[in-house]
């Protein structure tokens, strides 16, 4: 927590020289403050996402915790974030969160902190917790979901019940590292090296580093961070993006297994018009394992497939929306695959600042978890609330 403290104190205090000549304060998509010159910038931003979960699960083992019926309360996100421009070329970023899904959920963890500098605005150079880029889900904001969750391919769990516990979905990691990114007309890019520890904490003690890369192309106008088409554009908006990343040798926590690298690419399309929103990816990786450890299922090559696909409507415009998701995880070896299926109603009160979710999702477990001889089905309810600024 004191860390947490300093982290708050150091963002005040670059904030107060400007502030004593702030001329101008506001709101554009979070409340701002900036000086006469416009030399310096300072948003806030803040979001809280109550969330309760009905959950059924065809098997039932209270032995290992595993109950057929299950409900919770959670909190899906509670996060403040700061970000400071100063002479429009160097940009701070600190947020700060916290989620009952946390390792630390009763305090607030540092979800992001960034320093960025355009160099020009086609090359910017960005140090801290970067991440890798890999696909077009990785640069979506969550304030934009059509689901109270995201596809099965970005998912871990959803805080009742895990899905994922030999071989990883196609989320991307965290990573201490740089970024270079920028827009040359209709082109994007981004360009990660992290640690190979990936994690926003530990130091890179092996001198092991991972690399992540995405391209785009913006056929018609571009797609921003969002599932959504809120605001219900007049023209249609088409971006492709193909991203790959080579993570480095590891060990699975789960079963022991040495493995020497994993290379994972994506290819995806999205498109953004009238109310309507599709996005659709398909990843491949391939994983090399030295030493098997426990693992049932590995070979010394290993090729995963998945997909996700989203789409979403305005019935009513900026106000009522219908939600449909899909998608599947296909790895190699026997009882791997996970399927979800799930779809859901979202109604803006008050634009995006405050929205009410609701969400149902089948998700298919991805093996005999109990030896039970049969797949677990679990049926996910969900309501949430969003409120944001």
């Amino acid at each position: 927590m004191k860390r947490l403290l300093g982290v708050v104190a150091l963002a005040l205090i670059i904030a107060v020289p400007a502030v004593a000549k702030a001329q101008t304060t506001g709101y554009d998509g979070g409340f701002f403050v900036k000086n006469d010159e416009e030399t310096f910038k300072l948003k806030i931003t803040g979001r809280v996402q109550p969330k309760i979960a009905f959950q059924h699960e065809t098997l039932d083992d209270p032995a290992t915790g595993h109950y057929k019926n299950r409900s919770s309360f959670s909190m899906r996100r509670a996060e403040l974030g700061f970000a400071t421009t100063i002479q429009d070329q160097l940009t701070l970023r600190i947020g700060l969160k916290h989620s009952t899904n946390s390792k630390n959920f009763e305090t607030a963890n540092v979800s992001y902190a960034t320093a960025s500098f355009e160099v020009i605005p086609e090359f910017v150079v960005t140090s801290g917790m970067v991440g890798l880029p890999l696909s077009i889900m990785a640069e979506t904001s969550s304030k934009w979901f059509l689901l109270n969750d995201p596809p099965i391919t970005e998912l871990q769990d959803d805080g009742l019940k895990d899905f994922t516990i030999a071989r990883s979905n196609f989320a991307v990691p965290d990573g201490l590292g740089v970024n270079f990114a920028g827009d040359i007309s209709k082109f994007f890019y981004s360009f990660s090296i992290v640690n190979g520890a990936e994690s926003n904490y530990a130091f890179n003690l092996n001198n092991r580093f991972s690399f992540g890369a995405r391209v785009g192309y913006n056929i018609l106008d571009p797609v921003p961070g969002s599932m959504t088409d809120f605001e219900c554009s007049s023209k249609p908006k088409l971006t492709v993006s193909v991203g790959s990343m080579y993570q480095a040798k590891r060990t699975d926590p789960n079963v022991n297994a040495d493995i020497k690298y994993m290379w994972t690419s994506s290819l995806g399309v999205a498109l953004r018009w009238g109310g309507f929103a599709f996005t659709t990816e398909g990843y491949y990786r391939r994983t090399r394992v030295t030493n098997p450890g426990t693992a049932v299922w590995a070979r010394p090559k290993l090729d995963d497939l998945a997909y996700y696909a989203a789409a979403g409507y305005y019935i009513i415009p900026k106000k009522l929306e219908i939600a449909a998701q899909a998608a599947q995880i296909l790895r190699e070896g026997p009882d791997n695959n996970a399927n979800s299926f799930g779809g859901g109603l979202n109604y803006y009160v008050f634009d995006n600042n405050f929205k009410i979710q609701l969400s149902y999702i089948w998700t298919m477990d991805y093996d005999d978890m109990w030896g039970a001889g049969a797949n677990n089905h679990i049926h996910n309810i969900s309501l949430m609330t969003s409120a944001l600024f």
